[in-house]
């Protein structure tokens, strides 16, 4: 028999508004092994007939047998085909929209119509079934524990009166509740643990379903729970990961919850906009997906349109600033501009179906485009969008020679998740701009806004040459129970011993050895990622300074476990060291060194200076500021034109801060030059 074959939905008229079109699915009611059926009805979906929205993982392996729809036998995969059969009802028809039947996937130019309209799908069901596979042995416990939690969060601390300690505030009160349960029902922690290793939270999609649902109800067969309240397990149950990277997609997770809570204020805002359902700006989204998982690698990109900023209002990606003064006068105008402009952005969209004003087509779901085109034109139009910063660049991590591929080296590839903690993209460091202040930005050639480039595989930027690498270490791939090997490194670039302390002639500034521990914990970058989030959105002018004097102390931790005094350091330098090391966390110095070391090598430049580079780094690198990044980047030389090996921390204040920037751009102290990479 004749495989189905959708209707097609209504074209988009030549005049007027076009109603966002979709179909919805009828599934007949059955039980048990009885074959599944179903009926298609076109609708619109912003008014529609009450239905639940289904998010799942789509998964990989076929269904033993069809969806019958309207007669005829429509292929499913296995996960969906389970899914259904226990969302069937015995007597009754339920109505239904899930994505792989309710759009016609073999249609590219329909699949780029749906996924614009994608949030409305789940914005306006009556609620969201997130289907989390079979009721396994245990989840009956996992679903009890995170019932529990979640009543404990939801409360606020409200039952924070048994902990003794009344001096602590409402978070940490209902931290340590939380954790003395956890701590009592340990068996039950490592089925939560695995619980959340489920393909369902590492899938992109289903992100932008749950965010944009008014409700979420979770289900494993029979087994129900408020989705939130699995959610509210997500923070804790990271901390008990053994892997440097594996709890990142937890970590979104728990972001969702957080700001999904109703009077949550204590999580630092990411965005300078209200906007009704988005996550925050485009960059912070996608660094924070990273490590998600899509079945079209182009989904990493065109799933975030329906929960960002920029995909919501794109307007605002051509009115982007940065000011050190937030809310200046002349920041506060601007502000009520930019709503003014996206106001009036909307009024005209509104006027005919492929008016989309504001709108880049880097910001169109468009499935005609190769995963490299859509990664590419995506990673140029981050970097021309006002205030043209770099940062984008900070996600190139390259696993193999980039030489060759049908990559340009330039373009992350967003399908591969991050072998390495980002250094440029947190945003605490400035070396390619100046002052503070964001007078200079990227110097693009051939990037226009609009339009597209001459040569769109190359990149030209303009910056200044710094150094060439001369010596590296191996890789550093520690695991998280272990320590980075301080003394080893330091050997493999020395030819002196780590202790006794003792000054080198080949590194500036510091003593050599505290230079070494500082460059692996990238700097004060590894104090101020341990911090609390509150300290660092209220951190203010001296946060620098504070958080730079603590990488010192942390430092100086390590270099204290010299039993004596048996360096070539004077007395009073020993002394110092000593008392720097009494401030510091020798704790904190490991984690902090794992977090920003872990994949990289550490390197030695021919005018000594110390830092941490690519995996992929070699001899003969070139270390380079390009205007507008926030730190240096490794190129490697061609016969003409570069490569981009990655980002770099380089330990030297006045090249990783905005110093050196400065007397370039003020005073020529270093010639510059337009960096062709492909």
């Amino acid at each position: 028999m004749d495989q189905y074959h959708y209707n097609p939905l209504p074209p988009i008229a030549e005049l007027g508004s076009t109603p966002p079109f979709t179909r919805l699915l009828l599934l007949a009611p059955g039980i048990g092994r009885y074959p599944l059926s179903c009926s298609l009805t076109i609708v619109d979906i912003q008014n529609p007939p009450p239905y639940e929205a289904l998010s799942y993982s789509w998964g990989r392996e076929s269904a033993a047998g069809p969806l019958w729809c309207h007669g005829r036998p429509l292929q499913i995969r296995v996960n969906l085909d389970i899914a259904l059969r226990h969302l069937r009802l015995p007597h009754q028809a339920r109505r239904l929209w899930v994505d792989a039947l309710c759009i016609d996937q073999s249609n590219i130019d329909e699949r780029s119509r749906q996924v614009r309209y994608m949030r409305l799908m789940y914005k306006h069901a009556a609620r969201t079934i997130v289907w989390l596979g079979l009721r396994t042995p245990g989840i009956d416990e996992v679903f009890q524990l995170s019932q529990i939690v979640a009543d404990i969060r939801n409360a606020n601390g409200g039952s924070a009166t048994t902990i003794k300690d009344t001096s602590m505030g409402p978070v940490e009160q209902e931290l340590d509740i939380i954790t003395e349960i956890l701590d009592a029902h340990p068996q039950v922690v490592m089925q939560l643990v695995d619980f959340f290793d489920r393909e369902y939270f590492m899938r992109i999609w289903c992100v932008q379903e749950v965010v944009v649902s008014a409700w979420c109800l979770a289900k494993c067969e029979d087994l129900e729970i408020n989705f939130m309240s699995l959610l509210s397990c997500m923070i804790h149950v990271n901390m008990r990961r053994c892997s440097v990277f594996a709890g990142k997609p937890l970590e979104f997770w728990n972001m969702i919850y957080m700001l999904k809570q109703p009077g949550r204020s204590n999580m630092p805002r990411i965005s300078e906009h209200e906007i009704e359902g988005s996550m925050g700006p485009m960059y912070h989204t996608l660094t924070g997906t990273r490590d998600f998982q899509a079945t079209d690698p182009r989904d990493k990109i065109f799933s975030l349109f329906g929960i960002t900023d920029e995909g919501l209002m794109p307007v605002l990606a051509l009115t982007g600033v940065l000011s050190s003064n937030k809310n200046s006068f002349p920041m506060r105008l601007l502000k009520r501009a930019q709503r003014d402009i996206a106001d009036f952005a909307q009024s005209i969209n509104k006027t005919g179906p492929d008016v989309d004003f504001g709108r880049n087509t880097a910001l169109k779901a468009d499935y005609n485009k190769d995963h490299m085109e859509v990664y590419r034109d995506f990673t140029r139009f981050m970097m021309r969008k006002p205030p043209l910063m770099l940062d984008i660049l900070s996600h190139v991590q390259h696993i193999g020679n980039p030489v060759g591929d049908s990559f340009p080296s330039w373009v992350p590839k967003w399908h591969q998740p991050r072998s390495a903690s980002l250094i440029g993209g947190i945003g605490v460091y400035l070396s390619g701009l100046c002052n503070g202040h964001f007078r200079y930005f990227a110097v693009l050639q051939d990037s226009p806004l609009a339009g597209s480039s001459i040569h769109p595989n190359t990149l030209s930027l303009d910056g200044y040459y710094v150094d060439r690498v001369v010596l590296l270490s191996a890789v550093i791939d520690t695991s998280v129970e272990e320590m980075v090997p301080v003394e080893d490194l330091w050997n493999q670039l020395f030819s002196t011993s780590f202790f006794p302390l003792a000054r080198h002639p080949n590194t500036k500034g510091d003593l050599p050895q505290m230079a070494f521990c500082k460059t692996l914990s990238a700097g004060f970058l590894g104090p101020v990622a341990t911090a609390i989030s509150h300290d660092l959105a209220n951190g203010g002018e001296n946060l620098g300074q504070k958080y730079r004097a603590q990488a010192h102390a942390d430092a100086a931790a390590y270099l204290s476990l010299a039993e004596s005094n048996n360096s070539t350091l004077s007395p009073v330098e020993f002394a110092s060291l000593r008392e720097a090391a009494s401030r510091g966390s020798l704790a904190r110095f490991h984690r902090s060194s794992q977090t920003f070391s872990y994949n990289r090598k550490v390197y030695l430049t021919q005018n000594g200076f110390l830092g941490i580079g690519p995996m992929i780094m070699n001899k003969g690198d070139e270390v380079c500021v390009l205007f507008g990044g926030r730190v240096p980047f490794v190129l490697r030389r061609m016969h003409d034109h570069h490569v981009l090996v990655g980002e770099t921390y380089i330990q030297d204040d006045e090249i990783i801060c905005d110093k050196l920037t400065e007397g370039v751009r003020f005073r020529n102290q270093l010639p510059t030059m337009t960096f062709h990479i492909r």
